[in-house]
């Protein structure tokens, strides 16, 4: 299977990350771990087809919101990831409270 370089971007702290290879590009609200860190991707923000592709991402943790300045655009960008949030257990799917395990399609 071929693998793809994409570049990283925080959306938030308009930082660059290290870039990453992948199996298939990620679409937005898939969970990516990036130094030891837990991040949403949010958008593809390349313009144009190239190599690599740009993705902006999200953290999981803001530290210092006042600071954000598209602090809406983060909290919409959150809720895309957390509508794919399931939980579940050896019987199936449950409530928070008696599962085994959460997972983000």
């Amino acid at each position: 299977m071929n693998k793809t370089i994409i570049k990283l971007f925080d959306v938030v702290d308009q930082t660059e990350l290290p870039e990453m290879s992948v199996d298939k590009i990620p679409a937005t609200g898939d969970a990516l771990e990036i130094k030891g860190e837990v991040y949403y991707v949010c958008e593809n923000i390349s313009k144009q087809p190239s190599d690599p592709q740009v993705i902006g991402v999200i953290p999981l943790i803001v530290k210092n919101p006042a600071n954000v300045s598209n602090i809406k655009e983060y909290i919409q960008c959150l809720s895309l990831a957390h509508r794919r949030v399931q939980f579940k257990n050896a019987k199936g799917s449950c409530d928070i409270e008696s599962c085994d395990e959460m997972i983000i399609t």
